[in-house]
């Protein structure tokens, strides 16, 4: 799912393929995208009689009147086929009567999840080709669920084109909350086609990620007005993880599940996130309160689901001055996929002020050093210290850590010395929203962020309101920019002052040079290398570990041990919230993270000796190993003989 050389030679080929898809299926059934608010079948006392359909049918994932293919989806009998499925939405101890008919001509269908919760025995109703089959169950257990199909016998995991998009929600309610369901449903989906080989070079094929069926910019907008309860589920049933991150805002995470099982977190259990790793399978259950209004986005941190690359249509854009690709309707941002737009209105009386203390100032310099990566460049971060500017070709990997303090207003220059546009994000943030660094949609109607234009600037002013390790980084061109040096550690404190580099150790994972030769993959630094420094510790001392992963298209594990034994951590803070006391409960030294995460640990060594720091991809990539020494404290030199 990573881009290679020779894509825009293929881009192009398909782009000028484009008006044929679907010319010679015109008789093929449209298939409506499904906004998950209507349940299907007819509900009475207590049961609810269901019956399902799979047919194939033409699915348009991005405009109505743009390019389309050809898959198998769901319908309730007598209805339009959708993507997702038909939303099955019952009270606790509901009875279901399921009839599912199998309308392909050559192909049977094992569908999952239509039964009891929870389950951890589901061996899927298969319904041959042409044939019905009907089944009775009782919903169970309140939660988030899922049902999906499989045509070629593959686990969940391994679908891909058109059997991707058989899944449908399964929302089983509390008796007391059945009545009258405040939340929105959400189905993330992701279709992709089989590698091409065009002039003796392999070529990934086409993909397309959607929420409920469509891929932004044509995903359901959102408004909300400052102080509401936003209340949302989501459902992932696709082939990839997705770390979900929200611009602006924390959410809370209420509830973990899967297609069996759903836990429901007590109140004092419940973390504050800004970014959440969706795992293939998972869903969660999530509320969040917006306090400031203007736009902003909900979407996979990864950064290829969110790239205009990923769509069925790929055109060349002339005007695009990174030399990627674009088509027509990706404004207001050029972005596709896994993205939701959110509007905060203001709340009617409120007033906002800006903060009458002088806010701190600082210069960010966007620079390029040539030939860092073959021969290519490295783009990056530069801090002016002073009146001077550094010299334009120096650039700093990763970007220096920033350090600000809580609740003091700053005001960053952010200027630009590339050839080509960028922006920058203060991930995890809360502040307003037209510094948000999301280009031609940050802010608000009538006065929205520009891209900072080459030899431009642009500044960001905002007041950090918590305390806790945060990134920086381009949201612009995000695969080629983040992989090539343009990110970095952010770190807010009460009193910067007193950071300690000696126990405060911060450990940034971020991309290590642009995409390679074919064949080849995206490496991974540990601060700025593949051979990073040691750490250096010494026995009986507390020191806090800021774990980081900006890394554009990985998801990164970090074990903590020797070859023989893991240590213990405890951990302190997700994302740059306190996490609550019932999660600070000393653990086995493993985490698993997506882009976007950050997290706190405090490590206390007991026994002297060397340990590492394992830094590797989950799966088949890269390891980069920080050595960590650990020795006994050097004793006063008064004691010494």
């Amino acid at each position: 799912m990573h881009l290679r050389l020779g894509y825009a030679v293929f881009a192009l080929a398909l782009a000028l393929c484009a008006p044929l898809a679907g010319a010679h299926e015109t008789a093929v059934e449209r298939i409506a995208a499904n906004d998950n608010r209507a349940p299907a079948g007819t509900l009475n006392n207590g049961v609810l009689d269901l019956k399902l359909e799979i047919r194939n049918g033409l699915w348009f994932p991005e405009a109505d009147d743009g390019a389309s293919v050809t898959i198998q989806a769901f319908a309730e009998a007598g209805r339009a086929l959708s993507t997702p499925g038909p939303l099955i939405r019952v009270p606790e101890g509901t009875e279901i009567r399921l009839t599912l008919r199998n309308t392909l001509g050559d192909s049977a269908v094992r569908v999952y999840g239509l039964g009891t919760r929870p389950s951890l025995d589901d061996q899927g109703i298969l319904v041959p080709a042409g044939e019905s089959k009907s089944v009775r169950f009782i919903a169970g257990t309140p939660g988030t669920y899922y049902y999906w199909g499989t045509s070629t016998n593959k686990p969940l995991g391994q679908r891909v084109a058109v059997e991707s998009q058989l899944s449908g929600a399964f929302i089983i309610d509390r008796r007391s909350a059945a009545n009258s369901p405040s939340d929105r449903v959400f189905v993330l989906g992701l279709w992709e086609e089989e590698a091409s080989t065009i002039n003796g070079i392999k070529e990934p094929g086409r993909e397309v990620l959607v929420i409920n069926g469509k891929s932004w910019p044509h995903t359901e907008r959102f408004s909300f007005t400052v102080g509401d309860t936003v209340r949302w589920r989501w459902v992932n049933p696709t082939s990839s993880t997705h770390p979900m991150h929200l611009h602006g805002f924390y959410y809370s995470v209420n509830s973990r599940g899967s297609e069996y099982a759903d836990t429901t977190y007590a109140r004092a259990e419940r973390r504050l996130v800004n970014t959440e790793l969706m795992r293939i399978g998972s869903t969660m259950n999530v509320s969040w309160v917006p306090r400031k209004p203007g736009n902003w986005v909900f979407h996979c941190h990864f950064a290829g689901h969110v790239s205009h690359l990923r769509s069925l249509v790929r055109e060349m854009d002339p005007a695009t001055t990174s030399g990627g690709t674009d088509h027509a309707h990706m404004k207001p941002h050029s972005m596709a996929g896994l993205v939701l737009g959110l509007t905060v209105l203001p709340r009617p009386g409120d007033q906002y002020s800006r903060s009458t203390e002088e806010p701190r100032r600082m210069r960010l310099l966007l620079q390029s050093s040539p030939k860092k990566f073959g021969d290519k460049p490295a783009i990056g971060f530069v801090l002016q210290d002073g009146v001077t500017e550094p010299k334009r070709d120096s650039v700093s990997m990763p970007g220096p850590t920033l350090f600000l303090k809580r609740g003091q207003p700053v005001r960053i220059t952010v200027v630009n010395h590339l050839a080509e546009q960028s922006a920058v994000h203060w991930h995890g943030i809360e502040l307003e929203s037209f510094p948000d660094g999301v280009p031609n949609w940050s802010g608000m109607t009538g006065k929205l962020m520009a891209p900072i234009a080459p030899a431009d600037s642009f500044i960001a002013e905002f007041t950090s309101p918590r305390s806790g390790t945060f990134i920086y980084h381009s949201h612009l061109n995000e695969e080629t920019q983040i992989n090539s040096g343009m990110y970095g550690a952010l770190i807010v404190m009460d009193d910067p002052t007193l950071y300690d580099p000696g126990t405060d150790k911060v450990i940034l994972v971020g991309g290590g040079g642009p995409e390679p030769e074919p064949g080849g993959d995206t490496q991974g630094f540990v601060n700025g290398s593949r051979d990073p420094a040691p750490l250096r510790l010494e026995t009986g001392t507390r020191y806090r570990l800021r774990l980081i992963n900006i890394h554009p298209e990985w998801r990164v594990e970090f074990t903590l041990g020797t070859d023989t034994t893991v240590a213990q951590w405890r951990p302190v803070a997700k994302d740059g919230a306190d996490l609550p006391p019932a999660q600070r409960t000393t653990r086995a030294a493993y985490l698993l993270t997506g882009p976007g995460e950050t997290a706190d640990f405090e490590f206390t060594p007991t026994v002297a000796g060397n340990m590492q720091l394992q830094v590797k991809t989950r799966l088949p990539g890269w390891t980069v190993p920080v050595d960590v020494i650990v020795r006994n404290p050097k004793r006063a030199a008064s004691n010494r003989k």
